[in-house]
Formats: C-alpha cells, structure tokens, sequence
C-alpha cells in the first residue's frame, strides 16, 4: 500500500512539475518563442539566408492587420498559380506585367448589353489564373444605357480609374457596393477574402493595394455605348488595353429579358427599338475604332461563340494575348455541357442556347422585332423568319455571314 502511495505521489509530483515548466515558457520574455499562432507561410521571416543555408534568426514580428496578410498571401498565391503559366503571348515577363512592381498589366474589356453572354464571357476571361476582374462597375446607374450626358464623362472617369486601379474618390461605387454584394462577388479572388470581412471590400486604399498585384485585368460594361470608350483607348496610360464587342441576335436578347422584373420598368431594356438603333450604333463605332485604333478592337457574335466556344475562346485569347491555362480548360468543360439553375448562371448547354426564342417566342412579336431591328439584323448578319412554321423550321438558320466594313 505504501509503495503504491508513494508511485502516485511521484506521478503527481512529475506531472505538475511539466505544467510549470510549459507555463513558464509561455509566459517568460523568451526572444526564441514562436506562437502556435503564427502561420506556417511566415516562417520566413524568422530566417535569414547564409551562404544558401536557412539559419534560425530571431526577430521581433509585428502582427499584420488583416489588409497585410491577405495582400502578402495573394501576392504569393499569384505567383504560384502563374508559375506554369505561358505568358509568351503577352510579350513580357511577369514583373513587367505586375502594376505594384511599375510593371502594366495586359487589360481588356467586353462592351455588350443585357442578357447578350457577357456574364459567360466574363467568366471565361476570369479563369486565367493571375485575373483582377472589374464587374459591372456601373452598376450603380441602374437599368440605363449611356450614350452621353449627363452620365457619361463621370462614367468614363470611373472605368478608366480602375483600369489604373486606382479606386481613391469612388464614394458611390463603394456604397453602392456596401447594399449590393453581388458588385464584388464576381472578382472571385477579391471576394474570396472580403466576404469574410467586408470592410475589405469597401475600402479604397485596401482595394488600389489588391488590384496592383495582378498581371491581368478584365472589364465587362453593359450600360456603356461602344462609340464612348475612344477616350479611354485614347489614355497613353491605357495603350495596351484591348476592347470586345458582344453582339446578340435581338430576338434571342429579347426572350432572354422576358419576365426579368429589373427589366421590365425600364425602356432601354425592354424596347427592341432601342435596343436595336444600339446595335447600329455600335456598328459604326467598330469599324471606326479599329480603322483608329488597329489590334485593338474586335467583335464576337453571341451565337457564333456559342456554336464554337474552344475555337472562339482561342480566337478571342489570342487576340488579348492570353494563352489557354488548364483552369480555363476545365471552366469550358463543366460550364457548356450541362444546364444551370437561376437565369444568371454560366452553366449551359451552349449550342442550345441561341435559337432557344424559336421555341419560346410567339411569331407575333418576333415579326414586331423584325420590323424595327431590320437594319440592324442586317448589318450584323441575323436573318428574318417570315412566318411561325418558318421560324420553327429545322431547316431555318438564323445566322449568315456579316461583314465590318473598314
């Protein structure tokens, strides 16, 4: 019985004796200590570099604010995913292309209306890895298009400021964005740490700071006239910046827009008329734009992207001069070979959606389309249907060739 106590009384002792010991190096002001708290990925800043050997090198570490960590973690997260990345096409190495390092990223724009595939579009150009991607900045005016005053210089303003990434005076995109999450919820890789802190997501300095780290840059605007961006392709700032129309045949557009309540108050959404006399306008501006400005303004048909989208894909990166990445790859795979749920989503079948108005549409109001979007339906090779059989026929194909004059 003694020798039992006494085993007891040792294990205690001995146990106890541990605990203080643990507590006092918690507590003791040790230069050698390193918190459980401290991540594996900022090691490096307890070591330093002797003859390429890792020597232990204790440092007084000050803790970052949030701001701090998530741009050091992006900043490494950028240039791992970009380290199999093929940037030949672009000309440059990825410092040149990196704005945080004086560098000018390769920028570009998809200038479209509503329902017409930016959304899909957009995504596609947001897979390349390495992507800051400015999502309807002007979505604060509301279901409006833009063909001049009163909106228009403050607009461009804007979208050429955040072309710099500079996001310094924005007071109504940022409480605008505040009340509408879905503003930024697009920029994946900004999302992807701001909606767990929003404050990040409504801070300019914080946002001017992230937007420089990324070699890429995509825009889509669906409320800018394509006649209006000559003032930013004009900026020398912006000389590499690249601009793509995407056109929609009207009466896919407009079966689209059907039954979107956000549509239905407003006339630039729901007039084909006005929709159309758009389409004219944006033709003209094309072929003025790439007889001004060469390389740098093209077209993608909605339906021709549609029928084709490796090809056209390829196309339109080669023309941003982007190359394909294994995450674009499989973005095109799981997002065109399946149906989506919700009248946003990029998951489509995609060589069915184009003529889906031919089954969905009464002739009667695809004739009142045609009537007012002839000229337009012209120019951008889209071909009439001249009665409900015809419009539902196999053998009806409302696509033919259509040309930019230049």
């Amino acid at each position: 019985m003694l020798r039992q106590i006494n085993f007891y009384s040792i294990c205690f002792a001995f146990g106890l004796s541990v605990l203080l010991i643990l507590a006092g190096s918690r507590y003791t002001d040790n230069a050698n200590y390193r918190p459980v708290s401290e991540s594996h990925r900022n090691v490096r800043n307890f070591l330093r570099i002797v003859n390429d050997d890792e020597v232990y090198q204790p440092q007084t570490i000050k803790p970052y604010d949030d701001a701090e960590k998530v741009i050091e973690l992006q900043r490494l997260k950028i240039e791992a995913e970009l380290s199999h990345y093929n940037l030949s096409g672009t000309g440059h190495k990825l410092k040149e292309l990196v704005p945080e390092a004086g560098g000018r990223p390769v920028r570009s724009m998809i200038v479209s209306t509503w329902r017409s595939g930016t959304t899909f579009l957009g995504e596609i150009l947001n897979a390349i890895p390495g992507n800051f991607y400015h999502y309807e900045p002007l979505l604060k005016y509301d279901i409006i298009q833009i063909r001049g005053p009163p909106h228009a210089d403050d607009a461009l303003t804007l979208l050429n400021n955040m072309f710099k990434c500079n996001f310094h005076g924005m007071d109504d995109y940022f409480e605008f964005g505040r009340e509408h999450s879905y503003q930024f919820s697009h920029n994946t890789r900004l999302w992807d740490h701001c909606k767990y802190k929003r404050a990040l997501c409504v801070d300019s300095n914080f946002t001017t700071r992230f937007c420089k780290l990324f070699p890429f840059q995509s825009m889509k605007v669906v409320r800018l006239r394509l006649r209006l961006i000559e003032d930013i392709l004009q900026d020398k700032e912006l000389s590499n910046l690249k601009a793509v129309l995407l056109v929609r045949d009207p009466r896919g557009a407009m079966q689209s827009r059907q039954h979107r309540e956000w549509c239905l108050p407003a006339p630039d959404c729901w007039s084909p008329e006005l929709m159309c006399a758009d389409m004219i306008s944006d033709y003209v501006a094309l072929t003025r734009l790439q007889k001004k400005f060469p390389n740098r303004v093209t077209v993608v048909r909605y339906e021709d992207f549609s029928l084709n989208v490796t090809s056209e894909t390829r196309r339109l990166l080669s023309f941003l001069g982007l190359s394909m990445s294994t995450a674009l790859e499989e973005f095109l795979q799981t997002h065109t070979n399946k149906e989506g749920v919700g009248v946003s989503s990029t998951f489509r079948v995609s060589h069915e959606v184009p003529f889906k108005w031919r089954n969905v549409l009464k002739y009667e109001y695809v004739s009142q389309i045609q009537d007012v979007c002839s000229e337009a339906m012209e120019l951008w090779g889209y071909r009439p249907a001249h009665n409900r059989s015809h419009m539902q026929s196999e053998h009806f194909v409302p696509i033919g060739p259509y040309r930019v004059a230049l």
